[in-house]
C-alpha cells in the first residue's frame, strides 16, 4: 500500500474537492473562451468589460491549476483535458456567430459569469485551505464587481434603472450600515481589486 510521503501530510485533498475545483476551472475556462469569442466580433470588439471577464476567468482557472498541480497524487486530475478546451471553443465560436449585437453579447456573458460566480462561492465556502480561500474571497470581489457592471450596462439599454440597496433591501441597510464596504457588500460600480494573484502567468 502506497503512503503519502511526510512533506504532503495535511495537504491532501478528498476526491470531492478535486472534482468541484476541476468544474470550475472548467466554467473558468468556458467563461473566458466565450467573452473572448464575442470581443473578437465586430459588434463587441475589444470591448473593455469582455476583456476583464477573460482576465478574471482565466486568473480563477490558474489559480485552480496552481492548487490541483501541488496535488500529490492522480496526475490526469492536474490539467485540464483536451476535450474541454475543444468543447469550450466551438461552444464560444457558435454563441459568437449567433450573436448581432453588443448588448447581447453582455446579457451572455451575465449568464454565464453568475453561475461561475455560485460555484466560487461554493469553492471557497468548502474549502479548507485559508490562503486559497482567501485568494477565493479576493477573486469573489472581483467578480461581483463585474456582475454589477454589466447588470448596470443591460440596465441603461433598456432604460431601467435599479434602485438602491437600501430602497429593495431597507433591513439589510440598517443592519450593515456603518460597516466597512468590504463587509457590507460590493458597491455597483466597485473597481477591480489590485492584489498580486498567485500563479498569474499570462
Amino acid at each position: 500500500m502506497w503512503v503519502l510521503p511526510e512533506k504532503y501530510k495535511g495537504k491532501t485533498m478528498t476526491d470531492q474537492e478535486v472534482a468541484r475545483l476541476r468544474r470550475l476551472r472548467d466554467s473558468a475556462l468556458q467563461v473566458r473562451a466565450i467573452a473572448r469569442a464575442l470581443g473578437s466580433t465586430r459588434w463587441a470588439w475589444s470591448d473593455p468589460l469582455l476583456s476583464r471577464i477573460a482576465c478574471s476567468s482565466w486568473r480563477i482557472a490558474r489559480t485552480v491549476s496552481g492548487r490541483l498541480r501541488a496535488h500529490p497524487y492522480v496526475r490526469y486530475q492536474k490539467d485540464v483535458s483536451v476535450g474541454s478546451l475543444v468543447r469550450n471553443s466551438v461552444r464560444a465560436r457558435l454563441l459568437a456567430l449567433s450573436t448581432r449585437s453588443r448588448m447581447k453579447a453582455l446579457v451572455h456573458c451575465e449568464s454565464q459569469l453568475r453561475q461561475l460566480a455560485r460555484q466560487l462561492d461554493d469553492a471557497r465556502a468548502l474549502t479548507w485551505t485559508p490562503d486559497l480561500s482567501d485568494t477565493f474571497g479576493r477573486l469573489q470581489i472581483e467578480i461581483k464587481s463585474l456582475i454589477a457592471a454589466l447588470a448596470h450596462q443591460t440596465a441603461l439599454a433598456h432604460g431601467t434603472k435599479r434602485a438602491p440597496d437600501s430602497e429593495r433591501f431597507p433591513k439589510r441597510a440598517a443592519v450593515t450600515e456603518g460597516r466597512p464596504a468590504i463587509e457590507s457588500g460590493v458597491g455597483d460600480l466597485a473597481p477591480p481589486v489590485a492584489v498580486d494573484w498567485p500563479y498569474l502567468a499570462f
